[in-house]
């Protein structure tokens, strides 16, 4: 009856006085104590009751099981409290399994009783623990409150776990959860009365604690070292039983394997120095509470574990470089710093965290109190890892100088001047001042910040004016410049190579490169004032090339005139003034143009003022001041072609009104008036000239200045303007005096051809008169030049041509058939028998002969014609005959002549030309009485040829007679108008 009451009763139903009653009238000591065993209630006495009962009705089980176990025939003579059971014991339980479970179910009981203990001790420890955490509370939240108010309770802190929970669960569980809620006075009594059970899984408990509890509160938990034995030091335990009962053997019962980390053995000194390491790391990498780190560290060196010093002296810079370094103005920005990224980054790393938002105002304290000692500590960890490097710490330092930007780097060297205290230095060697300062500053690219610059430069040390190392110094400066000229390897040596090379000179030598450094700054100043600045490094690759030199000084003027039109005659005279200064060398020492001449950098200043387009400032400037002394009149009239030449090529117009053409053509009046000058002047305009006659290289794209002046063959440029305007040819005069200014003025070869250009284009145009009055004037032309030589003299090629080109245009005209005035295309045929030479004579005389036999044929129809309309009865009018023709060449061949010698000499000439012509004939040409007078030998009758009137009836001529005659008189025209004479 009472078993199945049990069995009804639930957990939350039970009191002390039920169990006694429901328990007590069951004869069973088995069940009874199983019962107890698997109730498990929140209530404390109903726990106590259940597991009072319980040991009480197994005890008498226990002594019946022990001496069973005396008897026990396999067994023998064995003491069991003194040795314990064996392997014997074991086979005894396995052969025995009620005996087994009351063993199980009195163990079971007994670790409840103490743990009941224990909880109740517990949940007074952390109820005390409440209160004073709400009394701490309270007095943080208000330390001026009234004590005479009346204060509202405070509730009772919330249990961790129940009863029950801790009475189910493993201790090792238990403990976890006291470690991580931070029940540090609980997991103290957890870990005093059970600490058997807990020991293997104190590290597990120890992880537990968060990181965020300071390490003072949980201090006594933390492993220590032993130095006698170099192993970890246990601490003492209270169990709630100074010996266990007899089934609490280990080998009697299975015990159960919790599933955590065991640590039974005790651990080495290294493994301690392991553990705080990793703890150290995980409060810094999760939590980043520097000071929970650096507590726990100093706690564990007080306990005598080896190796923490290096970490905390880790700790204790990394703390300074998280909370007293300079912070970013947005605190978002503050980089996530961890041990870990402390103790794999390279110091240089470290170093630039410490200053990477350090001001002008703040580097230097920045340095002295963050940076030299983090670098002391360098060199002590070194030391202790037996490889010292004394010159760790300088080089660390002088390292990140060189990498600084300039406005640190100033307040760094304006902190290590020579008169201020060694210790508040930061460089502290007056040597290393310079040769950094030096390295630095010939090692930046920044071509902008000279004051700066300077700044640092007054911040070395003096010593003396000593000159006795000028060699030596020379030497150096020379090595200097080797040393920084680009290579296939770099493009320019850096500021820490450059800190190699200074590195082992002496003071007198570094005092001499001072001076340099010296002269440098103020060239520099002076190039970046003008717009042409240079980095040091290039003062010095420019020291001895002096085509650096003349472009940087080429630079200066024409980057100065970029702005020209808004410079004064004052800053032009400023800036010439300034190229000069650096020309000069002080004291040895050559400055950024050491390597020209005042009269170069004349030459180059003036050209870069006209090159400004400034005229009339530079002609007030080469009259007076500095710049006359240097430059003479034919510097000034080249400088004015030079720069007027550059104008012209780089104009994309021709029209010298506007744009480069017209800075072209007025930069030539800054010049003396000479004729270099006015024939530029003259090829400008006629640039313009050419370009208004939209002369084009290509279809759609105009020629452009550059394209004329390098035309080699300038008549091309007037051929090219006569075929590209209809009208062109009609303005003889404006062609000719184009080519004029072309340069062909007085060059009378130029003009015949110009002027066959014109009759060829006027042929095109079939304009007949213009072709035919500018043959006219071409031969005028033609028969000046060839008077300018001897009639037996060879002509020049050029001379030879233009006479060519002279007869061949005439000719061409003169045999033109749809030119129908006969006397002057006869007119022009003259003009070609006189210019061509004896091998084309025939060929005009042809001509000739075809013109006049048409011209005879159009006589003999108009005769004709006008002999029908007389009355009957009249005498005809006898045409035309032979005489008439000879008559007609006669007086064109006197006309052809008086052009040359006058009209008598002309006509002498002719008599003289139809002697040489009749003397071959084997006839005469005289009346129908020839054969009557005979005239004597030599003697030639040209009465009646000159005797044009005279109508008397001629004998005809003999075809053979006229191939004969016309052979004599080919020869004899040839010789008069210039061919080789023949023999008659």
């Amino acid at each position: 009856m009472s078993v199945d009451k049990w069995h009804e009763t639930k957990d939350g139903e039970l009191s002390p006085e039920l169990v006694t009653e429901l328990l007590e009238d069951i004869p069973d000591d088995l069940w009874v104590t199983a019962a107890c065993a698997e109730r498990i209630v929140a209530d404390s006495e109903v726990a106590q009751v259940l597991v009072t009962t319980g040991l009480r009705r197994s005890t008498r089980l226990i002594e019946s099981i022990r001496g069973s176990l005396a008897s026990y025939e396999h067994l023998g003579d064995v003491d069991m409290e003194t040795n314990g059971p064996d392997q014997k014991l074991v086979s005894y339980f396995t052969n025995h399994e009620r005996e087994r479970k009351v063993c199980v179910f009195r163990q079971i009981l007994l670790d409840r009783q103490d743990r009941i203990q224990t909880y109740l001790l517990m949940a007074n420890a952390w109820k005390q623990s409440g209160d004073d955490d709400a009394s701490m509370d309270e007095e943080e939240d208000d330390p001026w409150a009234d004590t005479e108010e009346e204060t509202p309770p405070v509730e009772e802190p919330e249990a961790p776990m129940t009863l029950s929970e801790f009475l189910s669960q493993p201790l090792v569980d238990s403990a976890v959860i006291l470690a991580s809620e931070r029940r540090i006075g609980a997991l103290d009594i957890l870990l005093n009365y059970h600490e058997r059970s807990l020991f293997p899984y104190r590290f597990t408990i120890l992880d537990s604690i968060p990181l965020y509890v300071q390490p003072s509160e949980y201090h006594h938990l933390l492993p220590a070292n032993d130095f006698d034995t170099n192993t970890e030091i246990r601490h003492t335990h209270k169990p709630w039983r100074e010996k266990p009962d007899w089934v609490e053997q280990e080998e009697a019962v299975d015990d159960e394997e919790f599933p955590r980390v065991r640590r039974e053995e005790l651990l080495t000194a290294e493994q301690i120095t392991a553990w705080y390491t990793t703890r150290v790391q995980t409060i810094d990498s999760q939590s980043g509470l520097m000071d929970n780190a650096l507590a726990l560290l100093q706690h564990g060196a007080s306990q005598g574990v080896p190796r923490l010093d290096e970490l905390g002296e880790d700790l204790i810079l990394l703390d300074r470089l998280i909370y007293e370094s300079s912070q970013p103005p947005d605190p978002s920005n503050q980089p996530d710093w961890t041990l870990y990224r402390w103790r794999t980054a390279e110091p240089p790393q470290i170093i630039q965290a410490y200053l990477a938002y350090s001001t002008y105002d703040s580097i230097a304290s920045d340095v002295l109190r963050l940076v030299l000692p983090y670098l002391s500590v360098l060199e002590a960890q070194a030391e202790r890892a037996k490889k010292p490097d004394l010159e760790l710490s300088n080089r660390l330092l002088y390292q990140y100088i060189l990498q600084t930007p300039l406005e640190l780097a100033v307040a760094i060297f304006e902190n290590s001047k020579a008169d201020i205290q060694r210790s508040y230095r930061i460089i502290r060697s007056d040597e290393d001042v310079a040769r950094v300062a030096m390295a630095y500053l010939y090692g930046i690219t920044n071509i902008t910040a000279w004051p700066l610059m300077s700044r640092i430069f007054e911040c070395q040390p003096d010593w003396g004016d000593d000159r006795e190392d000028d060699d030596e110094a020379y030497a150096t400066l020379t090595s200097l410049s080797t040393f920084v000229a680009p290579s296939t390897t770099r493009a320019r040596a850096t500021s820490e190579e450059l800190l190699v090379f200074f590195k082992p000179l002496p003071a007198s030598a570094l005092s001499r490169l001072l001076d340099v450094l010296d002269v440098h700054l103020e060239s520099g100043e002076i190039l970046a004032r003008w717009n042409v600045a240079a980095p040091l490094q290039w003062l010095l690759l420019s020291r001895e090339d002096e085509a650096q030199q003349r472009a940087r000084a080429v630079r200066m003027s024409r980057r100065s005139a970029a702005d020209g039109m808004a410079m004064d005659e004052t800053q032009w005279r400023s800036l010439f003034d300034d190229m000069i200064k650096l020309t000069s060398a002080g004291e040895g020492i050559k400055s950024a143009f050491g390597l020209l001449a005042k009269e170069e950098i004349a030459r180059i200043f003036f050209t870069g003022l006209l090159s400004s387009g400034n005229f009339a400032v530079a002609k007030r400037i080469k009259g007076r001041g500095n710049v006359s002394k240097y430059l003479a009149a034919s510097a000034i009239e080249e400088i004015c072609l030079s720069v007027s030449r550059e104008f012209y090529d780089n104009a994309g117009s021709g029209n010298l009104h506007t744009s480069e053409m017209k800075l072209a053509y007025e930069c030539l009046s800054v010049a003396p008036a000479s004729p270099a000058i006015q024939k530029e002047r003259d090829f400008i305009e006629a640039t313009s000239k050419i370009c208004s006659f939209n002369v084009f290289t290509r279809p759609g794209i105009p020629i452009t200045p550059l394209e004329i002046r390098l035309t080699k063959n300038r008549l091309d440029l007037i051929a090219r303007v006569l075929s590209s305007t209809d009208d062109a040819f009609n303005h003889t005069n404006v062609i000719l005096e184009l080519s004029h200014k072309l340069g062909f003025k007085d060059d009378l070869g130029a003009e015949i051809k110009i002027l066959s250009m014109v009759v060829d284009v006027a042929l095109q145009h079939e304009d007949f008169l213009k072709a035919e009055t500018t043959c006219e004037r071409m031969m005028e032309s033609a028969r000046t030049l060839r008077a300018s030589y001897p009639m037996d003299a060879a002509l020049p090629a050029p001379s030879q041509e233009a006479l060519e080109v002279a007869w061949r245009s005439c000719y061409q005209l003169g045999r033109q058939s749809e030119f129908r005035d006969t006397d002057r295309k006869l007119r022009l045929l003259g003009f070609a028998l006189e210019l061509c030479p004896t091998a084309n004579t025939l060929d005009v005389l042809s001509a000739w002969r075809r013109i006049e036999a048409d011209d005879i044929e159009e006589r003999k129809r108009r005769s004709a014609a006008r002999a029908a309309l007389r009355p009957t009865g009249k005498r005809k009018e006898s045409g035309p005959g032979m005489l008439d023709a000879q008559a007609r060449a006669l007086a064109a061949a006197g006309t052809l002549f008086g052009g040359l010698k006058g009209l008598s000499q002309g006509q002498e000439a002719a008599t003289h030309m139809l002697n040489r012509v009749t003397a071959n004939f084997p006839f005469s040409l005289g009346s129908h009485r020839a054969e009557e007078h005979q005239p004597a030998a030599g003697e030639r009758d040209f009465g009646n040829l000159f005797s044009v009137g005279d109508t008397s009836p001629r004998p005809r001529v003999t075809e053979e007679v006229a191939a004969g005659a016309k052979q004599v008189l080919a020869r004899g025209m040839g010789w008069l108008i210039g061919g080789d004479e023949e023999d008659g």
